[in-house]
Formats: structure tokens, sequence, C-alpha cells
């Protein structure tokens, strides 16, 4: 499967060009509940919405505080609002001893985005073949270590674990956030839960927020590679291998 390329790039790495083996099972509600029994068979379900602030506010009031960057008070923006649930074949002390300033794996899961590191946990990314690019800082939390760097970020991630029972079994938490977009978008977050389910099987649970620019807010177009890219990710870290 090629994912196409399109206007709007966020950290959906829409120009990942990789064979994917698992299928996206589209899910209607994002409040759907994982079925662990499913996503063992290696499905990727995904719940997709592009709403405005107006009823993004109605809707989903409790996502309101995983914006930890503000997009949700621009106006005239449409809010991409995404749940990927899926299964890896990794240890769940894989994530728990991750570094969220591991270059090399950041360039890995993101293909073939150019990631330049400016400090700790702090990134530009770059498109190639085009003049987009972003920011991106990564946080980590865990039982053991935390490098959340705020009140805003510490909210949202303590959000993030309430929306979903299983998430409160996670042993780590990555949050990603998104800014100094140059094209399409406004700004956006992104955090996963990482809950173990066997020896070398973890379910990650990911909400996806983006602030889109009107112009750029073609539903069709970011749904289909928003599902095509979650099925990429699963593969991507399956396919990490730690020196």
């Amino acid at each position: 499967m090629i994912i196409k390329k399109i206007l709007s790039v966020f950290a959906l790495n829409l120009l990942i060009s990789v064979p994917t083996y698992a299928t996206g099972v589209e899910q209607k509600n994002i409040r759907f509940m994982p079925s662990t029994a499913t996503l063992m068979k290696g499905d990727v379900h995904v719940s997709f919405e592009l709403i405005s602030v107006k009823k993004l506010k109605k809707k989903y009031p409790d996502l309101l505080s995983l914006d930890s960057v503000g997009f949700t008070k621009i106006k005239d923006i449409k809010i991409l609002v995404a749940k990927t649930a899926y299964v890896v074949d990794k240890p769940a002390g894989f994530f728990d001893h991750l570094n969220p300033g591991d270059e090399r794996f950041l360039a890995h899961v993101m293909g073939e985005q150019k990631v330049e590191k400016i400090k700790d946990n702090d990134f530009k990314l770059m498109v190639p073949g085009t003049s987009q690019s972003y920011n991106l800082k990564t946080y980590f939390d865990s039982d053991d270590i935390s490098t959340l760097p705020n009140s805003k970020v510490i909210r949202a991630v303590n959000q993030a674990r309430k929306l979903d029972v299983i998430s409160q079994s996670a042993t780590s938490t990555i949050f990603r956030e998104f800014s100094q977009f140059s094209q399409s978008s406004v700004g956006g977050i992104q955090v996963s839960t990482y809950v173990p389910l066997k020896e070398n099987k973890t379910l990650i649970l990911s909400y996806t927020m983006n602030g889109v620019k009107r112009e750029a807010a073609d539903k069709n177009s970011l749904k289909s590679s928003f599902q095509a890219e979650a099925v990429s990710q699963q593969q991507l870290i399956n396919s990490f291998q730690p020196k």
C-alpha cells in the first residue's frame, strides 16, 4: 500500500511508503472499546472525525484538556479527532525504557521524513520533496520516570488515562506536541498509552487531535491517509530493532 501525498502534513507521516499487511478496521465512534482479542489478530482499529471547534466542545468536552498547544482556541479551523488501537510485537518493557529523545527510533517511525534534533526531546521534521516542515516535542511518563514539562501536559496525560478503562493499566505514556507548521495545520497533539498484554505483545492506544486550516480540510483524503498511516505505524514499530 502506498500512502498518497496530500496537503496536510501532521504527525501522520503521510509520505511513508511501506508495505502493510494488517487490516485497518474503521470504528464509527471514538468512544469504541478496544477488543484485545480482535487486535491480537493484527488488526488496527481507527476512529476518525473532522469537526468544528464548536462541535468538538459540545460532543467531546473531555478531549479539550488534551490540547496543551492551544489550537482549539483558534477560530475558522477544523479539528481532526482520531483514536487508534493496535497490538505490536514488543514487550511493554520496550516502551517503559524508551527515551522519547531517541533520534534513531523517531527517525525510524517517521519513515521518509527527515528528523533534525534541535535539543533534548525537541525536533524539526521536514517532508522530502516538499517545502513542508513542523516541530515536534515528545515527552515520556511512567511509574519510574517522567519528562512531562508543565501542568498542561501533565493534565493532558492524566486525562488520556481516564478516557479508556484499559489505559489505566498502561505502564507508560508518550505525549507529542506538534507546532510551527509551514502549511496546512495550526498545531496538534498525540498521546499514546502502552498496555502490556502478553510477554511480547503490547496494546498501543492513541488519541490524535490536529487543528487543520479550512483550505486543507479535505475529510476523505485526511481519513484515508490517517487510516493507512495507523497501519504503517504498527509495522514500523514492529520492525524497529534496538542496538
